[in-house]
């Protein structure tokens, strides 16, 4: 206690001397007080104020003598006048408490003093009591405000709050006052920043900075109410809450703070801020004790809900039925919060801080029914709201967003970034509004007539919401201030901006920004109150009050005054439109004639449509008498179609045309003008002309017959068809309500030919026609009441036509996708046309298939912002459903069955079981198959696109979840599959041929095995009912079967019949999906590809131990020794040296035929002159060596045996040797004579020899430092396709280009060694090994049962191959470097299954691994896999690499695994893979998160200018760098060259960018700038000789000279 009292002490003391009055206490006085202000506590041991106070007028005698009201009230009225000064304009002050100026002189300083020893006081409190939240801010630091990037304005905010005692305010108003403002604020602030906190750690973009302030500031405007407020604080706390914050600038702070009652909500889109504080309101509430004092509550949501209701004022049903809504809003924020695993609940036991880690709710969206459904469907839209509600939120980002949208061309994402605009308009700030307003008007100039009436449209919704309209209650006799930018001044700038575009623009665009005032002033008035449409009439008024306008500008405001008649105009602005319209129609303008007839149609009562029509014909000089109209008919019909009739006029026709249409009903007359109105449909300019022909043609086709209208249905179709995307925007419309008149069977026909052709024709087009099933979707309803069809029927009908689109949803096209999706929510959830009947049931048949489509669709930027707009339809329509019918009822639950398969590809065979299955009753869930390990597979990823666009439109089958991987062998995963579907009869489907072929069944029984669970097996027709009951017997099954026999029309039906197709450029629609024909060929997929992986066997080569032998050891090849010049005795005498250690290599034949030998010794540095009889030489190595020396006494290599390289793969694998046992310095210095032989020499210098000879000695001496070399694996060939993999001129075109790169590398590294290592021989190595470890039986290893461990190769060595008797699955990762190239990651492969979700495939085999590694060095890739691995619990045998360093050989034992390579080197200086050196062959990853890339979604980089400096390569010289690169790109341009001419012999065709997939097994397309995109049709040679020429550049400007 004492100790307590002593750091009061202290603190007091600072504090004091912090605000520089310690010479206004005593230091016994403060020793007195501290000691007693320790009881100055309320019950809960928290300081009280008034107890305070007493302590201190008691001991220190500055506070003896004070105010007249007290010291307490006299610190809370001088800081309410500094949170509501009297100089605010909009604060009634006749009732302010500011202390006067007279009394702030004599107590200022006592003020200031005894607010310091509160603040001390509350901060002792803070420390030594338990965490209250109704008493203590846990704010943010600024530190922390900052790297987060948090609204900035929160730091100003605290320091204007500490500097003005903001904390010691509220205590003092608690503990004065009945009222616990302070215990209400610091609630809301918990809960807010609470749950704010949790949703940052799981990525939702929130600003926890913002909401903190705004939960701090969001009552504040209650200590500014006056007295007589007292019963309407409640409402006007709102307005004075704004008053300060807009005073002190915290603008974000202060639209939140300001706008945090629960009526806000009514707002359709809020910010995840927002929401968060209205929440966290709504949750906090006070009531009184007996004493009647406030006492603050922590309500869940609903207890909430009843207390908040019990408060309203004046609570009838609409009121309560609001109040409803706003809270189901509520309530599904809270859910979508602990969906995401944030803890909401409140138990009483305030924590200070959040949970550390917060874990998201795991969920299967696919496996998810019912009400989870709609739930996730909830959620995604909630998530998409917050994410872009999060960049309005930044100015920065939505100027970012604008740029994006002004620099799209392609029209219909500019519809979609509209879309976006105006779906979020009304939570614009004004300055955002103004950047959006001024993109908009550069749109009004589109030569797009939609995108231009669009952009109208939406300036107009912007410029009537201009302002924030204010909602909420004004204190008596206050009124908002007028502003100096608003709607009116707005409105007058654009209405003048429309009228007369600046100089800048042309004529023609003039135009169109002028025809656009028609839409933009409707568009106003219908939006904005009915109050304020006198004031924007009277700014139109001044338009009208002249008449000395251009013929068009004179049209351009007719037109705009033909929906006036809807508004209260003024008598003045009647009488001057009259006069304006009277002026026009007394011209002399034929056009401006029949404009003002028109617009005096539309605006005057008296004016009736006989007067209209009598005039028009006077005006144009038409006859009267209908029969001598019908005369003259044919050429209004040409000038309609002539390009320089007027619009107006154009239109004025088509009326007459309708009037005058002959009442008989003559085929002849209707066809002829339904004929012309789709001329006028297709080919006009004009929207208006379109608009006004398509509504005729819809008109007049009651009159015709079925068979007109459908004749006339196939002509619109036809122009649809031609492509142009000016018809085919405004055919849809009118297109899809013609084929809702046609009969059903018609109709049904119509539907069948656009879902069949929506998948084949061009993109533009099947967007179009998917716009067209939309309309005749959202418009079936005429259909269902023109033909009285049974109403199953029809829903069939309805179903077709939805899942038409899903379909279309479905496509590999973003644009297709996008544009699909965009039409379902247009045509069905935000339709104000279909009933909500027809709504449920399309969404009850479609609601999982959408959510499971979301979840499996890839999501571009410009695909958020368009899922984001529909998402929200989607969220609407489900909040209106349940409010008007409550929860949805859905169909009763199905049996599940589970159909595994390889699927490469998913065919029509694969998809007509899956339907019969779901004929049954069955929901099916097809699951990619990835334990077929043997088979060579595409890419996961594409392989389910494929399957998923295959059954898009199939209700009730669904792809199983990507990351629950099911071997159908593994009881274990048997289990899991029976558990996820343990509420459901579980079926298993698979082939006759897997029952009778397949190990899973021939394991024993247990509780989990494959055989326990009931079977759907199927059949081919021709396989026989003996056969198939024998294998079900010796498969044991236990659970029920159901037999399906597969219709003979599918049996042929095979994956391996598509390939052989697709190989032979063959028509594959009848074998598979068309949308899947289509990906497949666009993607090069499939092309002479083998159906299994190539299975690899050490018989190629053998290389033998490197160990001393005897002489004999030659005997098997001495002839050729001997007919290759070598004298066998003076080498044999060699080779029996005790110190000499040798290794040969065989051919793995019969024979085992020795092809090459090599013997080396060591030479100690005594030796050196004895060994190479030359002290020059003596002196060089002893100087160059920098540890042991060996010298290679006898090399030889027979370069006929056939196997490529020999001479290299001898020398590599006894350098490697030597260095393995630290050798570090190799000397060439033959025995024999002959061993100078030009193949041998050769192959030494391209792996580094040096002459070391003096220029005086008979013989030269080959010499390389071995000490870090240079590696290069020689890879390049792997990734060729068969047959170019078999062509002799490519492989000689790769040798070659191989051995320019090892001279170009001697270059750069002299005198140090180069080793080049094989594929194959590291292969050999590797299987030898694998062999070693996992034959099953020894004494017969050429079997075929596979041994005990599982072969998993990691890098790019075995990637695609099996290794013989061992089961083999590749994990396909990649590095991908970031955009400067300053890092990287390693990730999964580009269309593969995520890193994690591999590793989970491979726990599934059930088998320790042995993971297998081309280069194991810095061990990037194994330090990214070992948590995946620990965290799955995969068994790890061994780890294998064909070449290892020394610290990855440390690396392996710090992580306890064994490991084993194929070759050891202790350092190396530098490494690289061939292929990676050479673009379009091989490359590293790049980031290509945000689509930087213009060609492909997965770019590559290879390190070699101009694309990437290598600065591992000679140090970062710069000749050494250039010279690199340059041989890089000559070899790459030379591969390439050679490639298009087998190429164009063998198919004679071209070889271009789009068709390399069908000679590599993964085409790699090198990162080019931004906006820039390949030409696919040009062959690769020329964009590598590009890249030369600009290497050669950057050499001019930095290597060498001009000259």
């Amino acid at each position: 206690m004492e100790a307590e009292k002593t750091s009061l002490l202290n603190m007091l003391a600072a504090s004091i001397q912090a605000v520089n009055l310690h010479d206004l206490v005593l230091e016994d006085d403060l020793a007195i007080f501290a000691q007693r202000v320790m009881q100055a506590t309320n019950k809960d041991g928290r300081f009280n104020a008034e107890k305070i106070m007493a302590v201190a007028t008691g001991c220190l005698p500055a506070f003896a003598s004070g105010p007249k009201d007290g010291w307490l009230l006299y610190c809370y009225d001088y800081i309410q006048a500094q949170l509501f000064p009297s100089s605010d304009e909009n604060v009634d002050n006749d009732e302010s408490c500011a202390p006067a100026e007279e009394d702030e002189a004599i107590y200022g300083q006592r003020r200031v003093l005894l607010l310091a020893i509160l603040r001390c006081l509350y901060e002792y409190e803070l420390r030594t009591q338990p965490f209250a939240p109704t008493r203590e801010f846990k704010l943010l630091n600024n530190d922390e405000v900052i790297s987060k990037g948090y609204v900035p304005e929160y730091i100003h905010m605290k320091d204007w709050l500490h500097e003005h005692y903001f904390y010691e305010f509220m205590r003092i108003a608690v503990d004065v006052s009945p009222f616990d403002t302070l215990g209400h604020i610091g609630g809301v602030h918990y809960v807010a920043t609470y749950m704010a906190k949790q949703l940052a750690k799981v990525n939702v973009p929130i600003d926890v900075a913002l909401i903190s302030g705004a939960a701090l500031c969001h009552d504040i405007g209650k200590y500014g109410c006056k007295k007589n407020e007292g019963k309407r604080v409640a409402y006007l706390h709102y307005y004075y809450t704004g008053i300060f914050c807009e005073r002190e600038n915290l603008k974000a702070i202060g639209h939140i703070a300001a706008n945090h009652s629960v009526w806000d909500l009514e707002l359709e889109n809020l910010s995840v801020e927002s929401l968060l504080l209205i929440y966290a309101d709504f949750r906090v509430k006070s009531n009184r004790n007996a004493d009647g004092k406030e006492v603050v509550h922590f309500y869940s949501l609903a207890e909430a809900f009843n207390v908040i209701l019990n408060k309203l004022d004046n609570v009838d049903e609409a009121k309560k039925q609001r109040y409803q809504k706003v809270y189901a809003k509520l309530a599904d924020f809270e859910a979508f919060m602990e969906e995401k695993g944030v803890h909401t609940r409140l138990d009483g036991n305030f924590a200070a801080e959040p949970p550390s880690v917060v874990i998201p709710k795991e969920r299967e969206s696919v496996l998810l029914e019912g009400k989870l459904v709609v739930d996730q469907l909830k959620y995604t839209a909630i998530s998409h709201n917050i994410r872009l509600m999060s960049i309005f939120r930044s100015e920065d980002d939505f100027a970012a967003l604008i740029e994006e949208a002004r620099s799209e061309r392609l029209w219909k994402n500019v519809r979609t970034y509209i879309g976006i605009f105006n779906e979020y308009s009304t939570y614009m700030t004004e300055r955002q509004k103004i950047l959006t307003l001024t993109y908009l008007y550069e749109l009004l100039s589109s030569k797009e007539g939609d995108i231009r009436l669009s952009a109208a449209k939406l300036m107009g919704t912007i410029v009537a919401n201009f302002n924030d309209k204010y909602t909420k209650e004004l204190p008596q006799g206050v009124t908002l201030p007028p502003r100096k930018v608003n709607s009116f001044t707005v409105f007058s700038q654009y209405l003048d901006m429309i009228m007369f575009p600046n100089r800048h623009y042309t004529e023609q665009l003039k135009l169109w920004i002028g025809y656009c005032l028609s839409t933009f002033v409707n568009t106003v008035l219908t939006t904005c109150s009915q109050s304020e449409q006198r004031q924007y009439l009277d700014i139109m008024e001044n338009y009208y009050g002249q008449t000395d306008y251009h013929e068009e500008r004179y049209i351009i405001l007719l037109t705009a005054l033909s929906d006036l008649y809807k508004y209260d105009c003024s008598d003045s602005l009647r009488e001057t439109v009259r006069k304006f319209i009277e002026h026009a129609r007394n011209s002399e303008q034929e056009t401006l004639q029949v404009a003002a007839l028109n617009t005096s149609r539309h605006l005057f009562d008296e004016y009736t449509d006989d007067d209209y029509f009598r005039d028009l014909l006077k005006v144009m000089k038409l006859p009267e008498d209908k029969k001598d109209f019908v005369d003259i008919e044919g050429s209004l019909f040409l000038i309609d179609l002539k390009m320089g009739t007027h619009w107006a006029q154009k239109v004025a026709n088509i009326e007459l045309l309708l009037r005058y249409l002959n009442p008989d009903n003559e085929a002849g007359s209707i066809m002829h003008l339904g004929m012309h109105l789709i001329n006028l449909i297709k080919a006009n300019e004009s929207i208006y002309v379109r608009q006004r022909a398509g509504e005729g043609l819809l008109k007049i086709s009651s009159l015709m017959t079925y068979s007109q209208c459908n004749e006339l249905a196939v002509e619109l179709f036809n122009g649809l068809k031609i492509g142009d995307p000016q018809i085919s925007k405004y055919v849809p419309e009118f297109l899809g309500r013609m084929i809702l008149k046609l009969p059903p069977q018609e109709f049904d026909e119509f539907i069948s030919t656009i879902g069949g052709q929506i998948l084949t024709v061009n993109i533009p087009l099947a967007a179009s026609m998917v716009d067209t099933i939309g309309v005749i979707l959202e418009n079936f309803a005429d259909f269902a009441h023109k033909f009285h069809q049974d109403e199953e029927a029809n829903e069939a009908r309805l179903l077709k036509i939805i899942y038409i689109m899903i379909r279309s949803y479905a496509h590999y096209d973003p644009e297709l996708s996008r544009d699909a999706f965009w039409d379902i929510g247009k045509y069905l959830f935000h339709s104000s046309i279909m009933d909500l009947e027809q709504k449920d049931f399309l969404f009850i048949h479609i609601y999982k298939k959408v959510l499971s489509m979301l979840k499996e669709n890839k999501e571009g930027q410009l695909d958020f912002y368009s899922n984001a707009a529909v998402l929200n339809h989607i969220y609407r329509y489900i909040g209106h459903h349940e409010f008007i019918k409550g929860d949805f009822k859905f169909p009763v639950r199905r049996m599940v069955c589970f159909y595994p398969g390889t699927f490469d590809p998913f065919s029509e065979g694969h998809k007509a079981v899956a339907k019969m299955i779901r004929d049954l009753g069955f929901d099916v869930y097809l699951a990619l198959d990835e334990f077929s390990w043997s088979k060579h597979t595409q890419p996961r990823l594409l392989r389910r696109k494929i399957m998923n666009m295959s059954v898009a439109n199939e209700e009730n089958i669904y792809p199983f979840p990507e990351d629950i991987p099911i071997n159908i062998a593994n009881p274990i995963d048997i289990h899991t599959l029976k558990n996820i579907f343990k509420d459901k009869d579980l079926y298993l489907a698979v082939g006759m041929d897997v029952v009778q072929h397949a190990s899973a069944y021939r394991q024993t029984l247990t509780a989990d095995s494959v055989q326990t669970v009931n079977h759907i097996i199927f059949i081919r027709d021709t396989e026989s009912t003996l056969n198939k009951k024998i294998s079900e017997a010796e498969a044991g099954i236990k659970g029920n079967v159901i037999h399906l026999t597969l219709s003979k029309n599918f049996e042929d039906i095979s994956s391996t019949k598509i390939r052989d197709n697709i190989d032979l450029n063959l028509d594959i629609s009848n074998l598979i999906d068309p949308a899947a024909q289509n990906f497949i060929y666009d993607h090069n997929l499939y092309l002479r590809e083998p159906a299994y992986k190539h299975v690899l066997e050490a018989l190629e080569i053998d290389i033998s131990a490197f160990k001393s032998r005897g002489v004999e050891s030659l005997w098997p090849f001495s002839n050729r020794l001997t007919s290759s010049g070598y004298n066998t005795g003076i080498v044999g005498s060699y080779i029996e040296r005790k110190n000499v250690s040798t290794l040969y290599i065989d051919d793995a034949g019969q024979e085992k035929a020795i092809i090459a030998y090599a013997a080396v010794h060591p030479v100690g540095t005594r030796n050196l002159l004895k060994e190479f009889n030359d002290a020059s030489i003596a002196a060089h190595i002893r100087a160059a060596a920098d540890g042991s020396i060996a010298s290679i006494g006898f090399l030889y290599a027979d370069e006929s045996a056939g196997i490529a390289n020999i001479s290299q793969i001898v020398i590599t694998e006894i350098l490697t040797e030597l260095i393995a046992k630290d050798y570090a310095y190799a000397v060439y210095h033959p025995v024999d004579e002959a061993g100078y032989n030009d193949s041998v020499i050769t192959a030494l210098k391209r792996q580094g020899f040096v002459n070391i000879a003096g220029s005086d000695a008979t013989r030269p001496l080959y010499a390389v430092n071995m000490k870090s070399p240079v590696v290069i694996f020689r890879d390049a060939e792997t990734v060729l396709k068969n047959p170019f993999n078999k062509d002799l001129r490519v492989q000689r075109a790769f040798g070659r280009a191989h051995n320019n790169l090892l001279g170009t590398l001697n270059k750069i590294y002299p005198g140090k060694l180069i080793l080049s290592f094989n594929t194959s021989a590291i292969h050999n190595k590797i299987i030898r090994k694998m062999a070693r470890i996992n034959v099953p039986n020894p004494t017969n290893p050429v079997n075929n049962k596979q041994g005990p461990y599982m072969c998993v190769p990691f890098g790019k060595a075995l990637s695609n191959v099996s290794v013989v008797n061992t089961v083999t699955k590749a994990l396909h990762i990649d590095k991908y470097f970031n955009r400067a190239i300053k890092g990287f990651i390693i990730s999964q492969s580009h269309n593969y299954s995520s890193v994690d979700n591999q590793v989970k495939t491979i726990k599934s085999f059930g088998m320790p691994v042995i993971l297998i590694d081309d280069l194991l060095h810095k061990g990037h890739r194994m330090k990214i896999l070992i948590p995946y691995l620990e965290k799955n619990n995969v068994e790890v045998k061994e780890v294998m690499a064909g070449v290892m360093t020394g610290q990855a050989m440390d690396l392996m034992a710090e992580k306890h695994f064994a490991v084993e390579s194929a070759y050891f080197l202790p350092t190396l200086t530098a490494w690289m893979n061939e292929r990676d050196c050479y673009p379009f062959i091989g490359g590293d990853g790049i980031d290509n998160a945000h689509n930087y890339s213009g060609y492909d979604s997965n770019p590559t980089i290879n390190f070699v200018l101009p694309y990437v400096n290598p600065a591992f390569i000679g140090d970062n010289n710069n000749k050494a760098v250039y010279l690199y690169s340059l041989t890089c790109l000559q070899n790459a341009a030379y591969i390439m060259r050679t490639l298009q001419e087998v190429y164009q012999e063998k198919f004679e065709k071209r070889l271009t960018l789009k068709r390399l997939g069908e000679v590599f097994t993964y085409p790699r397309i090198p990162d080019i700038d931004v906006g820039v995109k390949f030409d696919e049709n040009l062959d690769p040679v020329r964009f590598i000789e590009n890249d030369i020429e600009r290497l050669v550049r950057l050499k001019w400007g930095s290597v060498g000279d001009k000259d």
